[in-house]
């Protein structure tokens, strides 16, 4: 009975799906993790972190430029209807990017409030918009069960990326190397998805509809109200820890957290988020259908807890250890950061791919509390610590223990209130 399941399973559109968003994600994080051991010798943490910041930065405006509209993309039963709202996104994004580039660059000129060049603007704006392209490209090919070319355009991004990391280094280009060649492999990455609009639209620009339009943004109006500010809590907390650990440490302190914080999310990158869309389109279909979500919910908290119990253990026990092996002596002091996180990301690996379930449950004001927390926890102890207590390394790792078990506690309070929500949901389905 048992092996005719698993036959059943392998079989099935779920599993081929997985397989072939799985088998991208490999092989990009492959290439990314198999060249890090090289960049660690040729990079310092310093320069690491420059880069880092580079890309919090292109995170947070292309988070805020879609007002969260593309998270929609995958809800509309009719073609027609997402087409609207795929064009409307594209259009919003356009004039949100041209404010900010004209933002940046005013108050670059008039005042030092913007201590950036104007290559790093340049670069902040083409970054931003790629990101876009592939965030918005992205729900619509999940939209439209296009999980192959989810699949090539990871692959393409780390191949473009890393390879133009390691080829600058020669040139002596240092962080401007490294911001350059995240850039360009965001843009490489997004051509694709370029194409792919094109030939979306000429199937379908003449359901165009202004008034459509603004009824659909209407009823999807809860993405920007409420699903936008968790995800701008999410990026913003992320710029805000990075230029808070920046002013009071320095680069190198920052980029041995962030290389840290990059490689305990391995498991997220590998599987999470394959699992994440897998388990957002599952549930999508399941909700116009009416059946129940409490069966993928628990499948999905099951699985991601098994895969992620041996890799975070041995993090835990042996960090430092490791990263000094893998990544070179200097950055051995990452894998002592990566002991502190181990189990907060070990937790944050398991919620992470159900994170879109308040947004099919209308439970974003809860979502949107929780992430409000979250937050704090990890923004305060930066803040405040190193006042009291200066600005030594002691002092940072003081403050990543308090933020790592703080965090891990109340990601374990959310997975409660999620499975409580999906509870909730099935009796009022069933009833």
């Amino acid at each position: 009975m048992l092996l005719q399941r698993i036959k059943d399973f392998a079989k099935s559109e779920l599993f081929k799906s997985f397989t072939v968003l799985f088998s991208g994600t490999l092989i990009a994080q492959a290439i990314g993790y198999a060249i890090a051991p090289i960049l660690t010798r040729l990079y310092t943490p310093s320069e690491m972190g420059e880069m880092l910041y580079y890309m919090r930065l292109v995170s947070f405006i292309a988070s805020l430029a879609t007002l969260r509209y593309e998270a929609a993309l995958p809800l509309p039963k009719r073609e027609d209807h997402a087409y609207l709202l795929y064009r409307f996104i594209y259009l919003l994004a356009f004039w949100m990017l041209v404010f900010t580039a004209l933002t940046l660059l005013v108050l670059s000129w008039i005042s030092d409030a913007i201590p950036f060049d104007a290559w790093f603007i340049g670069f902040l704006v083409l970054g931003s918009t790629a990101m876009i392209i592939i965030n918005v490209g992205t729900s619509w090919a999940v939209r439209k069960g296009s999980y192959t070319l989810i699949s090539r355009q990871k692959i393409i991004n780390s191949l473009v990326s890393n390879a133009l990391k390691w080829g600058f280094f020669f040139l002596s280009w240092k962080s401007f190397g490294l911001i350059f060649a995240t850039m360009l492999g965001f843009v490489v990455s997004a051509l694709e998805f370029i194409w792919d609009y094109r030939s979306s639209h000429r199937t379908l620009k003449s359901f165009y509809s202004p008034k459509k339009t603004r009824a659909l943004l209407r009823v999807y109006k809860k993405f920007p109200l409420l699903n936008l500010p968790h995800v701008l809590l999410d990026n913003g907390r992320d710029m805000l820890l990075a230029t808070l650990i920046l002013a009071s440490f320095d680069a190198s302190v920052y980029g041995a957290y962030g290389h840290a914080y990059q490689m305990l999310r391995i498991p997220l990158m590998l599987i999470g988020i394959s699992i994440g869309q897998l388990f957002y389109n599952r549930a999508s279909e399941a909700m116009h259908q009416q059946k129940p979500l409490l069966p993928i919910f628990t499948k999905t908290v099951f699985t991601l807890t098994l895969i992620s119990a041996l890799p975070f253990t041995l993090l835990f026990l042996f960090g430092t250890e490791i990263f000094a092996f893998i990544f070179g002596a200097r950055w051995g002091v990452s894998g002592h950061y990566a002991e502190t996180m181990a189990f907060w990301l070990m937790v944050n690996f398991v919620i992470s791919p159900i994170t879109a379930l308040p947004l099919l449950l209308n439970r974003q004001r809860e979502a949107l509390l929780v992430g409000l927390v979250c937050a704090l926890l990890q923004v305060i102890p930066f803040w405040i610590l190193p006042s009291w207590f200066g600005n030594s390394k002691e002092v940072f790792i003081l403050c990543l223990q308090w933020i790592s078990y703080a965090q891990a506690l109340l990601l374990l309070f959310a997975l409660y209130l999620y499975y409580r929500y999906t509870v909730i949901f099935d009796r009022k389905t069933a009833s």
